[in-house]
């Protein structure tokens, strides 16, 4: 049986399929959509328009999971929508246009479900995890286990980077101003200091992002397949990051949609590390998602969910669906016409891409959605024959490449 996680973040969609085999739970697909949804506020409000490209998004994202053969899939919310005021308006616009019910996740069950997906890394030497977001930054000591112990900050990238930056990136001395702001913060919420943790495992999306850029900076490789940050090479990085030439181009090339918050969250992330004074840094591919789908499954975190097996289509959507299957047909490879010499390189023949789940989202998504899609049976909680099923192993299980230390 296919789940499915879809996450609505400050800075895009994304999802995650798992399919349980046995006793474990396997993470087979993962996707992202970019979409800013803080670009679509009126004042302390989600405006019309960002309802709208949410359900857009979020129809795109249905329509891979039914792809997917997934079976049942959770919306959950984090720090995305906590800061908007019309949350429960949001919350009905969606259900009401795509059959999805939304779980509000607080910030410390987010930064719970962080140290779920990765308690595999409770085993290196001092550990804590660094999930930074567009309106929070969670940190969770990995020697504790419970929510209390979870560290959650009310601000988050955007947040540094409307407060202080007025062009696309910061100048330098906006970038000690942010140094500044957050070195408070830290010390008002009383984190600990040099020599608590050796070992900084860093999750999220941004995260990844800075990654990607700092590896392309510094010419670094994953080592056994994990990816490792040096301290030394970062704190030069940063440095090229806040004053270095084509320092644009070096996250347009690798990150784009992280152009406004790569350098905040660079900064951040160089202050956490000489707080803690940590000698090991790795930039984990596991987060809320992971942590969440494993705690709905064992039953220790109740969710609504969306349930393929039990949606039934209206006849509009049948009518369309209808449409698409002849138009499909019409268009089967065998009656496909030769590919023009001139233009674009036609498709495979058997309609394959690099990425072959996108192409039919990536259709979806150019129209304009004016009907309102299925609408799913939701429930509190899996039908009690499920609920039996073995809980998530997905998070326990060791990374590729990655050996545990002596």
């Amino acid at each position: 049986m296919k789940y499915a996680v879809i996450d609505i973040s400050s800075s895009g969609l994304s999802l995650i399929a798992a399919e349980t085999f046995a006793k474990n739970t396997e993470i087979v697909f993962k996707d992202r959509m970019s979409l800013s949804l803080l670009h679509y506020m009126d004042g302390k409000k989600l405006a019309p328009r960002g309802i709208e490209k949410l359900i857009d998004a979020l129809v795109v994202t249905k329509d891979a999971c039914a792809e997917l053969g997934v079976s049942v899939v959770y919306v959950i919310s984090t720090a995305a929508l906590r800061a908007i005021e019309n949350f429960d308006e949001v919350s009905a616009a969606v259900t009401e246009k795509t059959g999805f019910p939304v779980n509000f996740i607080d910030g410390p069950t987010e930064a719970y479900c962080d140290l779920v997906a990765n308690e595999y890394y409770a085993s290196y030497e001092r550990p804590v995890l660094i999930d930074m977001g567009g309106k929070s930054i969670e940190i969770c000591d990995l020697s504790k286990s419970g929510k209390e112990d979870m560290i959650c900050l009310d601000f988050g990238l955007y947040d540094l980077y409307r407060k202080f930056v007025k062009d696309i990136q910061p100048s330098e001395d906006e970038a000690k101003d942010i140094k500044k702001y957050v070195k408070a913060q830290f010390d008002k919420r009383d984190l600990p200091g040099e020599d608590t943790f050796a070992t900084a495992v860093v999750v999220g999306a941004t995260a990844q992002a800075v990654y990607e850029i700092y590896a392309d900076y510094a010419d670094a490789r994953e080592e056994d397949g994990v990816k490792i940050i040096r301290y030394k090479k970062f704190k030069k990085f940063v440095k090229h990051l806040i004053g270095g030439e084509n320092r644009s181009g070096l996250i347009m090339d690798n990150a784009p949609e992280k152009l406004h918050v790569a350098v905040p969250a660079a900064i951040v992330l160089k202050t956490l590390f000489k707080r803690f004074g940590v000698s090991r840094i790795v930039v984990s591919d596991r987060g809320v998602k992971e942590g969440y789908l494993r705690l709905v499954l064992s039953g220790e975190e109740q969710g609504v969910f969306y349930d393929y097996r039990t949606a039934q289509e209206t006849p509009a959507a049948a009518a369309k669906s209808g449409k698409r299957k002849k138009k499909a047909a019409e268009t089967s490879p065998e009656q496909k016409p030769e590919p023009k010499k001139r233009g674009r390189p036609a498709k495979k023949p058997d309609g394959t891409t690099e990425n072959a789940a996108r192409p039919a989202n990536k259709q979806a998504a150019e129209k304009k959605i004016k009907k309102t899609s299925p609408k799913g049976k939701t429930a509190a909680a899996l039908p009690a024959e499920e609920q039996a099923e073995p809980a998530v192993r997905a998070a326990q299980s060791q990374p590729a490449g990655e050996s545990k230390p002596e």
